[in-house]
């Protein structure tokens, strides 16, 4: 298998660096499904050669028509034998919005003034001067 297809082929020639692009995404695909190595091989070169090299999402969309055509599309499992999900669950809670603050410039200006006047003049009592 050569990195850029001959000229003679049916694939439509494109730049060696999106050749090599999707032949790579491919094949790591390949080899993720840890499926034999002759036939994993086989579905790569078949999924490339009907994708064509420029377009390595064609290619992966064809290696997964592929594998779904032979029943070899089993997904990751994990030691026991259970299918490992690709992401997290969504969790579709409520979010509870907080009060919004109107005027930031006048929330601001009473914290630095009460910090101001704490620094100044120590810390106030809730019940008045010490």
């Amino acid at each position: 298998m050569t990195s850029i297809p001959e000229t003679g082929t049916n694939t439509p020639a494109g730049s060696p660096d999106e050749w090599r692009y999707s032949r790579d995404r491919v094949l790591l695909y390949v080899r993720a499904l840890d499926l034999p190595p002759f036939r994993g091989l086989d579905l790569a070169v078949e999924s490339l050669k009907a994708a064509g090299p420029t377009s390595a999402s064609e290619a992966m969309n064809k290696l997964r028509e592929l594998l779904a055509e032979n029943g070899l599309d089993r997904g990751i499992l994990d030691e026991e034998g259970r299918h490992i999900s690709s992401m997290p669950s969504l969790n579709r809670g409520v979010m509870v919005a907080e009060p919004l603050d109107r005027l930031p410039w006048k929330s601001a200006l009473g914290r630095f003034l009460r910090r101001w006047r704490r620094n100044l003049f120590g810390p106030w009592e809730t019940n008045g001067h010490a």
